[in-house]
Formats: structure tokens, sequence, C-alpha cells
């Protein structure tokens, strides 16, 4: 009896060690990713109200449904948008998730990003998804 009560117990520690990867991160890491996601994020503020599509695109990885949210945003004048972004929730040292609200007039929109550590360190948009 003993032995299955211990098993479950080191089951159970076990699975909360392996479903929490953001412990790995300490404190200071943590923070040095939320600041230079949050420089990414004021680039693409300025590119938006500037209009810089080509700016805008650097910011999003190059997949197939970025490039198609891309040549959506390319149709629209930005500059008119107001872009607000949370607090960067830090997954692993190469993923983190943050929330974006796009405001025009009394209209709020609000998508859920997912941001990911390219190969040269720099970090893009891996995933938009709009948040319900």
């Amino acid at each position: 009896m003993k032995k299955y009560l211990c098993l479950f117990i080191l089951l159970i520690l076990t699975s909360c060690t392996i479903l929490s990867p953001a412990a790995n991160i300490s404190q200071v890491e943590a923070n040095e990713i939320s600041a230079e996601i949050v420089k990414v994020t004021e680039e693409l503020k300025n590119a938006a109200s500037l209009n810089e599509y080509d700016k805008l695109k650097e910011v999003f990885l190059p997949t197939f449904k970025n490039n198609i949210i891309v040549k959506k945003i390319q149709k629209y004048d930005l500059s008119g948008l107001t872009f607000v972004f949370s607090d960067v929730n830090v997954v692993s040292a190469n993923k983190a998730n943050s929330t974006m609200v796009i405001n025009f007039a009394t209209v709020s929109n609000y998508y859920k990003l997912t941001w990911k550590k390219t190969d040269d360190n720099v970090w893009k948009i891996s995933n938009v998804a709009e948040k319900k």
C-alpha cells in the first residue's frame, strides 16, 4: 500500500513540474523577455501610425496565416487606430503570450498574440487569434 501511495505522490509532483515550464525561467529572464517584446510592440505601434507596412511585415513570422493577415492589413489606413498591448506572459525562453487591443472610435477588438523568438534572437508574432 505504501508503494502505491508513494507512486501516486511522485506522479503528482512530476506532472506539476512538467506542466509549468515558466517555473524554469527566472524572474530576471522573464523581465528581460518582457522588455524585449515591449520594444517590438512600440515599433509596431509606430509603424502602424505611419502606415509603414514593410516594418509591420517584419514583426510577423513568415507563416501562411501571417502572410494573409499582413496582406489584409495593407488594405487599410492604420493611422487612425490605437494599439494597446497587455503585459507579456512568458511561457518559456522562446515563447510568450500577450493581448492586443485595437481601438477605432468606440469599437475595440481584442486579439491573443503568441510571440516566438527566432534564430537571430528577435521576437516576432507567430500567431494572432481573435479573443472572444
